[in-house]
């Protein structure tokens, strides 16, 4: 017989389970009544807090993953298809049944059943993205704008914590922060997991790692420049000046982060982006001996300023080498041993720590193509690259072609944001989509990128197509 103090206490319970229901089955029924934009708009309110609550928390399954798991549902079911013949999207699935198929040999399947999540999302967020501009062109700018607000708000703090170490040690300490950066990973801070924002010398504000946040923020740095593209006359002055001191704010906090890389690639890229689309010119020729000193100087200079301006960077950079040299070791010493199917979802933690003694930890790889080897083997590496060269070649060829106007300034802003988490990827343990608050960004301006290039080549072909003046 049940006890009136056992009632009581299931009663607390009972009430969690009968208010998730009912907010699961309204946030159902809102994703099936909303437009694809307000879709769109809420996974990208949703992007960076992501939420992590209830059971989800336990999972390591954010609010915002589980919302963008529901629009996918909802663009199946409304038979919206799906364009295979796009090249990006295509490469997106490629690597997404690389992926799927190295769950069948992972010590984890779980790891790999997440993974396989995020670059689903990642294709369908392009798929809205997509759809909602070509209904409307200039509709992606709202939520643009939500996930930018974000950005802005990480920078601040960004800038705030690093100039108060104790301030991001009251956030850390906070109940805000499990709900951001998720319990497990707050639990894992507090007792053999603590990361890089530990060091006073470096932030991340709504991160717990300075380099992914200075990656997110170099990211939406390139998405105001893109923004502000074709805003002209006295109407958009206002706009023009809000997305160019967003983009200066989260240009400067990437210093602010105390990461190396971020602080090379806020120099070096925006003058990489200037290049290609001074070498889309017709006359570009002529500008190939200046590029390739101006290339050499930066090489020879670049390190000299970086020392100069942010104090300790050859030091630190040379430490954060050779803090990541036992791990390269290890990744070839299994990479000869395991050469095609790498060693599974898992396997890399499982495997690594029988090397401990030897001084090796059990980190992440932190390079995305031995993190990639190490998960699904020899075709995830292809996968990998499929999509990466896809879009580095789609953007660089839309500059070059369409030299000199807005869609070649747009798309060059876009490569710019590639670039950065593809080489930011090289040294971090970050995705191909760069991680799941930058996700969504990348998503949208591959959408951007690809209504804009749609629209020119109907314009294009409608001036081909008009009869000639008598």
């Amino acid at each position: 017989m049940s006890t009136p103090g056992c009632c009581a206490r299931d009663r607390p319970v009972i009430l969690l389970v009968a208010l998730g229901l009912a907010g699961a089955f309204t946030g159902v029924l809102f994703c099936l009544t909303a437009s694809d934009r307000t879709r769109l708009t809420v996974a990208a309110f949703l992007a960076v807090p992501q939420v992590f609550v209830g059971p989800l928390g336990a999972l390591n399954l954010p609010l915002s993953q589980c919302w963008i798991v529901l629009v996918a549902v909802c663009w199946l079911l409304e038979r919206k298809g799906l364009p295979l013949r796009d090249p990006v999207f295509r490469a997106v699935l490629v690597l997404t049944a690389t992926q799927a198929v190295a769950i069948g040999w992972s010590p984890d399947p779980m790891a790999g059943l997440l993974e396989v999540t995020r670059l689903l999302s990642f294709a369908f967020l392009l798929l809205y993205a997509t759809r909602v501009e070509r209904e409307r062109a200039g509709a992606l700018t709202g939520p643009f704008t939500v996930v930018l607000g974000w950005a802005v708000l990480d920078a601040v703090l960004v800038w705030l914590f690093r100039l108060s170490p104790a301030a991001e040690s009251a956030f850390l300490h906070s109940p805000l922060a499990p709900l951001v950066v998720g319990p497990g990973a707050m639990r894992a801070f507090f007792t053999d997991g603590a990361n890089n924002v530990t060091d006073p010398l470096k932030a991340g504000g709504f991160f717990i790692n300075a380099n992914v946040s200075s990656m997110f923020l170099g990211v939406a740095t390139f998405c105001f420049l893109a923004l502000g593209v074709g805003l002209r006359g006295a109407a958009h002055r206002r706009r023009r000046r809000l997305y160019a001191a967003g983009a200066l704010l989260c240009w400067s906090a990437t210093f602010a982060t105390g990461s190396k890389t971020a602080a090379a690639l806020a120099l070096v890229l925006p003058l990489a982006v200037r290049g290609v689309q001074v070498l889309g010119r017709p006359n570009a020729r002529w500008f190939l001996p200046q590029a390739a000193a101006a290339i050499g100087l930066g090489v020879w200079l670049a390190p000299r300023l970086l020392e100069r301006y942010v104090p300790g960077y050859a030091g630190a950079s040379t430490e954060s080498l050779a803090s990541r040299a036992p791990m390269w070791e290890f990744a070839l010493r299994m990479f000869r041993e395991h050469l095609v199917l790498g060693l599974g979802f898992g396997g890399w933690s499982r495997t690594i720590e029988q090397f401990a003694a030897l001084g090796v930890d059990a980190l992440p790889p932190h390079n995305l193509l031995i993190a990639a080897w190490a998960a699904s083997g020899l075709p995830g590496v292809a996968g990998l690259l499929l999509l990466a060269v896809t879009v580095l070649a789609v953007f660089t060829a839309t500059v070059v072609r369409n030299v000199g106007t807005h869609l070649a300034r747009t798309t060059a802003f876009a490569l710019g944001a590639w670039w950065w988490v593809l080489i930011h990827g090289m040294g971090d343990n970050t995705a191909v989509y760069g991680e799941a608050k930058s996700m969504i960004l990348l998503a949208m301006l591959l959408g951007l990128v690809a209504n804009r290039r749609a629209a020119q080549r109907a314009a294009t072909a409608g001036r081909e197509g008009a009869p000639c003046p008598a």
